[in-house]
């Protein structure tokens, strides 16, 4: 399995292509639009199943709507995060200076759900919530698609009136009990591992000394 990083839209959000051979997925669709197409067509992906987001927020899926509806493919989310879709219409408008156009039919993704892709690779979902109640986490046999629970260095804000502190702590703590060597792809900034994180990460530094965390 195989990934493809597009970064862009007004806050630099990082959209994800995930694709097996001629077959994908897209993560995330914050970027212009024929950004997204364009990357389809240079990778030779001629079967996209579906898009999906990590969380809510507008930067994530402002072209999730238009980009569903010109595939022909379904949007994929959180249940918890469904009602952020249209709250912040405005200000995304605003800030992406196009038009917002909501995604369809929206089916819900749960914790621990697995999704095939082909035969041989599939993926599970991850439910994190703390940056938002329905923030998730997407992994695969060699990398981890965090959203905005987890960047380098730090973790995704919890000041917002959809973010929780605590439970983005119980989230941090599900996150690095997975396996070290796991790629890490943040939905802003660089990518990183879950070793690197676990051991220079201020945040999850700190479950690691209160000792809610095995270190190795």
């Amino acid at each position: 399995m195989k990934y493809y990083r597009i970064t862009g839209g007004p806050l630099g959000t990082n959209t994800y292509i995930i694709y097996v051979g001629d077959t994908g997925f897209i993560v995330d669709p914050g970027v212009r639009l024929t950004d997204i197409t364009s990357a389809l067509k240079r990778l030779g992906l001629t079967d996209t199943r579906f898009v999906i987001a990590t969380h809510g927020h507008f930067d994530h899926i402002f072209y999730a709507g238009r980009l569903c509806r010109l595939l022909g493919v379904g949007f994929y989310m959180h249940e918890l995060d469904v009602d952020l879709i249209s709250r912040h219409r405005g200000i995304a408008e605003l800030y992406y200076g196009d038009i917002y156009e909501e995604p369809g039919d929206v089916m819900h993704v749960h914790d621990g759900m697995t999704v095939k892709l082909v035969k041989g690779f599939k993926v599970r979902v991850i439910h994190t919530p703390g940056h938002t109640q329905g923030s998730l986490c997407i992994l695969t046999d060699k990398f981890l698609i965090t959203g905005d629970t987890l960047f380098k260095g730090t973790v995704g804000r919890t000041d917002f009136p959809e973010s929780s502190a605590s439970k983005m702590r119980s989230s941090l703590k599900k996150l690095v009990e997975l396996p070290g060597d796991l790629v890490v792809l943040p939905g802003h900034g660089d990518l990183t591992t879950l070793n690197s994180e676990k051991h220079s990460n201020p945040h999850v530094r700190r479950l690691l000394d209160s000792g809610l965390i095995d270190p190795d």
